[in-house]
């Protein structure tokens, strides 16, 4: 939902406000143009009409947040498995020759370092970055490159080609939820369903006008809730709910601890 930007609160707040006043505003043209008694005469027709469209759009609605939630907790998940993948090749170096365990763990701690500093920020654009490319690859060349000298040293790699696998297959599954979003077919089949749905408490004669302004009020408010939620865990690295690169700056820190017995290590979720 690049152009929309729902995904804020300050953007969604407004958005809803608006989109609130305009509901109220057909309510008021709707009431202005017709009376009620004419509309109350329409009653026994109106209602079971508004529970249908109602009802297909609320499963319609709460399909599709269900939906983009659960790809949200997928993405995190991903991102962990990333950082965890990445960690363990770091680990696994340790028992490598000094020359080949230098580079290996350098070029861990690097793509880490430019994951965190200049991709996780373009992310929230739909772009990667060119140099955590260039360090992942840097990652297999030093990895692949590498020729054991006796079983240990076989184990080990073998032990880290897994790891790497782990890594890249997270990777892309990461790079691949940047596109993942509803299509804007699908944004405007849930904004004419919203609309609809809206429309049809117009047709409901009250007395008390008040007390419909209320109602319908309610029923917009309801529904760009659902939208708002929609909005965010759909694009799970930008707006105010999003995934943050927490387990890389995790491992990140028990790299460091690593290098440096003593400090402390922190706890990889």
């Amino acid at each position: 939902m690049d152009g929309m930007n729902m995904n804020t609160v300050a953007n969604g707040f407004i958005l809803t406000a608006l989109t609130i006043i305009m509901s109220v505003g057909g309510l008021w043209i709707v009431h202005s143009k017709v009376q009620s008694a004419k509309l109350k005469m329409h009653h026994d027709v109106a209602d079971p009409y508004l529970s249908v469209v109602g009802t297909l759009f609320a499963v319609l609605l709460g399909f599709m947040v269900a939906n983009a939630m659960t790809r949200f907790e997928e993405a995190r998940i991903t991102c962990q498995s990333e950082a965890s993948a990445v960690g363990n090749v770091f680990r696994a170096a340790t028992g490598l020759p000094d020359k080949n365990r230098t580079l290996i763990q350098h070029a861990c701690e690097q793509y880490v370092d430019v994951v965190i500093n200049e991709e996780w920020p373009v992310m929230s654009k739909k772009h990667t970055s060119d140099k955590a490319w260039q360090a992942y690859n840097e990652i297999w060349n030093d990895c692949v490159k590498f020729i054991p000298t006796n079983d240990g040293e076989t184990n080990l790699q073998a032990a880290i080609m897994g790891y790497l696998g782990v890594l890249g297959d997270a990777r892309r599954m990461r790079v691949g939820a940047l596109h993942n979003g509803l299509p804007g077919v699908l944004w405007f089949v849930l904004f004419a369903g919203g609309t609809a749905t809206v429309a049809f408490t117009y047709f409901f004669g009250i007395e008390n006008l008040k007390l419909q302004i209320a109602m319908t009020s309610l029923v917009s408010f309801s529904i760009c809730l659902n939208l708002f939620l929609l909005s965010c865990f759909d694009d799970p690295f930008s707006g105010d709910v999003m995934i943050h690169p927490t387990a890389f700056q995790n491992i990140k820190q028990n790299f460091q601890a690593i290098e440096h017995p003593g400090l402390p290590f922190i706890k990889e979720d």
